[in-house]
């Protein structure tokens, strides 16, 4: 008895068409993000491209911007007029692959200068709360509070009061 052969077997050559150098085909890239994957591609530091999904946006212009490092290599942000698409870079030496991407001009980045302190965002000031002593609407979205619950006070307003969760937003 003949052994049954799959109907399309993996092979060397069949992977291939998923890949087109270092750049993996999986989802389909967004306008005008090809040439900049395949110029890209050129750095010695980078070892593979992985575009991801693309989803819908609203902003004017084209952009590639760096997000963060990730545990093998950087995570880009490509935005074209109509949608956005992460682009996974990766590198074993990351932060050179981020300089020869800033160099080239496909990145905006800019390293931190030694002895700079990091920027930190001001802590929000901690809320108000107050018991309500009778049933009244939220002052953010309209919806019923009832009396007994905990609310946040807004602004220096008597009788100006908010659900603690619309009041963080």
């Amino acid at each position: 008895m003949e052994a049954t052969r799959p109907l399309y077997p993996r092979t060397e050559t069949s992977l291939k068409k998923y890949r087109a150098g270092k750049i993996k085909r999986e989802h389909s890239v967004i306008e005008h993000l090809w040439p900049v994957l395949e110029q890209i591609a050129v750095c010695e530091h980078v070892t593979s491209i992985i575009p991801g999904p693309i989803r819908p946006l609203g902003t004017q212009g084209f952009e590639v911007t760096f997000q963060r490092f990730t545990e093998t290599g950087l995570r880009l942000l490509a935005k074209n007029g109509t949608a956005v698409q992460e682009v996974y870079i990766v590198a074993p030496d990351r932060q050179a692959a981020l300089e020869w991407l800033a160099a080239e001009g496909i990145v905006e980045w800019k390293p931190k200068r030694e002895g700079e302190p990091a920027r930190r965002r001001d802590a929000p000031e901690p809320l108000q709360t107050v018991t309500l002593p009778s049933d009244m609407p939220c002052a953010v979205c309209g919806r019923a509070m009832r009396a007994g619950t905990r609310a946040a006070v807004l602004g220096r307003k008597r009788h100006v009061y908010a659900h603690v969760r619309c009041a963080r937003k």
